[in-house]
């Protein structure tokens, strides 16, 4: 009985960090722009519904259409779990933006796509 009750609360244990989640948005003001138009790049982190603004390790990732990174950037905090970062990009073609969202054990990679003219 004891060992039945010792795996019941060995799986509940496991079972609660398997229903964390790490819901990461990634969101451009612009998705089609000119060269050198500014551009607004959006994360919004929330765990189990809820905006997360401590603790966040989070950078987005610049890469141009040749698949080259071009930099690393880290977004700043705007509140109800939002990290942003403004930006522009030369040239035409397809951009990509990843962010690389760590929290804890949780680890969250989106992208979007910003084409320029």
């Amino acid at each position: 009985m004891k060992k039945i009750l010792l795996t019941i609360l060995l799986l509940a244990g496991c079972s609660a960090h398997a229903n964390e989640t790490l819901d990461v948005s990634l969101n451009a003001s612009k998705s089609e722009l000119e060269a050198f138009e500014p551009v607004t790049i959006t994360a919004t982190v929330t765990q189990n519904g809820e905006p997360i603004q401590y603790d966040v390790e989070i950078e987005f990732e610049l890469i141009n259409p040749n698949g080259n990174t071009i930099g690393s950037v880290k977004p700043d905090y705007r509140g109800d779990g939002k990290y942003s970062i403004e930006t522009s990009f030369d040239g035409t073609g397809t951009y990509k933006v990843v962010s690389h969202v760590s929290y804890g054990e949780l680890h969250e990679m989106p992208e979007i796509e910003v084409k320029l003219k």
